[in-house]
């Protein structure tokens, strides 16, 4: 009788057993994967933390770099340009020399163009007209010095190296060249006379 007691004791200490070790290891369980998502969640925010810091670092010492690049290539080029300007500091005097006559000349001879131009054509400075537009100059050849065949002359000056004309310059000379020019009396009373007559025809239209 004693022994089926004993029996059954055990039987049941061993279901208890059993459950304990079942309730027991899945603690275990979930305590050791709670274990493990906090390891995985510390590692993710250190690898996060350690890529701000290095990203931060990062902007920090590039800013610096290149701060400190572009200084040296602004002193490399300053440099330079110094080491240049002294080599050629006696070349651009000269250029700036040469620029201030060649500006200057080129007002001379603006100013003075009938004067030299008188002298080349052999034309009395007082018989120059100045158009500018679409031709510099008229010369009267020989028109104060009772010359019985006097000339006409049409005259454009080129200040700079070129002497290309403009397309109205090349009409000018096409025309002068093929002979179309003419020499014509007006009266200003009959201009006068002409107006006032389209005026009085267009009174009577409207009438």
């Amino acid at each position: 009788m004693l022994g089926g007691i004993f029996a059954g004791i055990s039987f049941i200490l061993l279901i208890v057993l059993i459950v304990v070790i079942t309730y027991y290891s899945r603690k275990v369980s979930q305590l050791n994967k709670k274990i493990t998502e906090a390891q995985l969640n510390s590692q993710q925010q250190a690898q996060q933390i350690a890529q701000q810091m290095y990203q931060t670092w990062v902007n920090q010492h590039s800013q610096q770099l290149r701060q400190q690049l572009e200084q040296s290539i602004k002193q490399q080029y300053e440099a330079q340009l110094e080491m240049w300007k002294q080599q050629n500091e006696q070349m651009i005097r000269k250029d700036a020399i040469t620029r201030s006559v060649n500006t200057l000349l080129g007002r001379i001879g603006e100013e003075f163009a009938p004067l030299l131009l008188a002298d080349k054509y052999q034309v009395n400075p007082k018989d120059f007209r100045h158009l500018g537009s679409p031709v510099d100059y008229i010369a009267f050849k020989g028109l104060s010095d009772d010359n019985v065949d006097p000339e006409v002359i049409f005259i454009e000056v080129k200040s700079g190296k070129s002497t290309s004309l403009t397309e109205r310059e090349r009409k000018v000379r096409g025309a002068i060249r093929n002979g179309k020019v003419r020499y014509e009396v007006v009266s200003l009373n009959d201009l006068i006379g002409e107006v006032q007559k389209k005026i009085n025809e267009e009174i009577n239209k409207l009438g």
